[in-house]
């Protein structure tokens, strides 16, 4: 994950996990797209983010012979995660989904990545039946029952597309905040600062850009951004100090409360405020014990006796009990401190969700219905159609199996909290990746402007994958079937590269006598450019 001339930001593979503890990344071949449409990304039901920038299409040819290990055991597969890891003062957000139109990606999870953050996502893989198990399934039914099977298929062929969009945040944050590029650079602060006020809570990004003349230099607009962000983070303190404040007293109030109340004497009675030689007396005793009692101070702040002498005391008998008149005082406790937070910033601006709200969907209506795409495009929802109608023309064998790639439901992340602490190792259920998607969410709604602005600084990866399965293993593939699995494979690969890169099989070829040696041996697959 790198710019032009910029130190990488981070790392994104696919690995596989085999038995043996040997983490390898998988090889894939790639289709480099420099030039694409624009693809949009649903966020919410009114909102859609465009993102543009590089485009890489993988073929991913996985092998499984079945083995069997002494004692009926069978030999385990090789699993498969995707990994993401972040350096130090380095941020990106990562999504995982499918392509679900020819410009629409489907995110499924997201999450936001920073200062060596590491997530480990297992993946599943699901293997759909071949070409010819699937056309020898449907040869006894109805016309109608196979339409709707093949449409059936097709959908499944579609949801295969695989795909991880990577978003640098930099780069994004320079041009939502009206910065030039690179500004935010060497400002690592700054981002930090910028990243929690957007992704914790949720601040309108008309409040920390940059509102100058253009024409200003990079050190005074990157200043008054600061000012800006100063601004904001003085209004957030002020407001948990309020909050502080008000819990402070709520507690005081409560032990005054409690002191006043039920005050008892050694042998166990209550008494009333006439054994104490009335209510002055009274409440003088009972402003003593307090202060010997809680000689600590609730929230950090010690029990004064001015304080607690502020507020006034009415006592009445009944029999002998007495009771301060507390209802007042009751009226007057502030709300309980876990109230929404957003209300205390009606003096900075309006709230997060009254700024999405204000805008329109503008940028999702001009989606909806564009589902054509320029000359010389690539659709990838067409590429596992494509292979599929390959592999019922050439796959003889019936052995290839389109694979349908999903994340699992438990992650494990590994974070460093401070520079004073080793990094340590977590799982992420269902309800915490759930959060994680809410926060990423909630950036890329900030940083697009509830999807006004576009997003540039993004790399797709779609990744279309497909199982070559052996019904044994490798010897006895070789010895007791007489095939030679390398041939085979060779022939997987040219269907799968010449289907990504858009090429004639023959131009793969290193040179002619590689060409001639898979001419003879796969006759029917050159055959058909001439």
């Amino acid at each position: 994950i790198r710019r032009p001339n910029h130190y990488p930001d981070g790392v994104v593979t696919i690995e596989s996990n085999d038995a043996t503890a040997k983490i390898d990344p998988i090889e894939t071949t790639v289709n480099y797209l420099e030039d694409g449409p624009s693809m949009f990304v649903p966020i919410n039901a009114a909102t859609s983010i465009e993102i543009t920038g590089k485009r890489y299409l993988h073929g991913w040819i996985q092998h499984k012979f079945e083995s069997s290990l002494p004692g009926g055991h069978v030999m385990p597969i090789s699993d498969y995660k995707l990994t993401a890891r972040a350096r130090q003062f380095s941020c990106f957000l990562v999504m995982t989904g499918t392509i679900s139109g020819p410009n629409e990606f489907t995110p499924r999870d997201a999450i936001v990545l920073q200062n060596k953050d590491e997530v480990m996502i297992p993946l599943l893989l699901n293997e759909l039946p071949t070409a010819k198990e699937f056309k020898d399934a449907i040869s006894s039914l109805s016309p109608e029952q196979q339409q709707f099977a093949k449409a059936f298929r097709g959908m499944q062929l579609e949801s295969s597309v695989f795909g991880v969009c990577v978003i640098q945040l930099k780069p994004q944050l320079e041009v939502l905040l009206g910065l030039p590029p690179d500004a935010l650079l060497k400002e690592i602060r700054l981002t930090q600062d910028l990243l929690s006020l957007f992704i914790d809570y949720q601040i309108p990004s008309d409040l920390l850009s940059f509102d100058g003349e253009r024409d200003a230099l990079l050190a005074e607009k990157v200043a008054a951004v600061k000012e800006h962000v100063k601004a904001v983070m003085n209004v957030i303190d002020d407001a948990k100090k309020k909050q502080l404040d008000e819990a402070e007293k709520k507690a005081e109030m409560n032990v005054y409360k409690h002191v006043a109340d039920a005050e008892v004497c050694d042998d166990g009675r209550e008494t009333s405020p006439a054994a104490f030689g009335g209510p002055a007396r009274m409440m003088k005793k009972s402003m003593a014990f307090a202060s010997a009692a809680v000689p600590t101070r609730a929230f950090g702040s010690t029990l004064s006796t001015p304080m607690m002498a502020s507020a006034p005391m009415h006592f009445h008998e009944e029999g002998n009990k007495f009771s301060p008149a507390t209802r007042s005082l009751q009226m007057q406790v502030p709300p309980e401190s876990t109230q929404q937070f957003d209300a205390d910033f009606d003096s900075a601006g309006k709230s997060a969700s009254q700024y999405r709200e204000s805008y329109t969907s503008t940028s999702h209506a001009k989606q909806v219905g564009r589902t054509s795409l320029p000359p010389g495009t690539i659709d990838f929802t067409a590429i596992p159609k494509q292979l599929d109608s390959k592999f019922e023309a050439h796959d003889t064998d019936s052995a290839l199996r389109p694979t349908i790639i999903k994340t699992d439901s438990t992650w494990s992340r590994l974070r460093q909290e401070n520079l004073l602490t080793k990094a340590q190792k977590s799982s992420l259920g269902p309800e915490e990746i759930k959060s994680e998607k809410s926060k990423a969410f909630d950036l890329l709604d900030a940083l697009s402007r509830s999807g006004s602005l576009p997003i540039a600084c993004a790399e797709l990866h779609v990744v279309v994958a497909v199982t070559h399965c052996f019904e044994k293993d490798v010897m006895n593939t070789v010895i007791q079937d007489n095939v030679n699995p390398i041939e085979k494979v060779e022939k997987t690969m040219l269907l799968m590269t010449s289907t990504i890169q858009n090429v004639p099989p023959s131009t793969l070829l290193a040179d002619e006598v590689q060409s001639a040696r898979l001419t003879q041996s796969f006759p029917a697959l050159f055959a058909e450019e001439e």
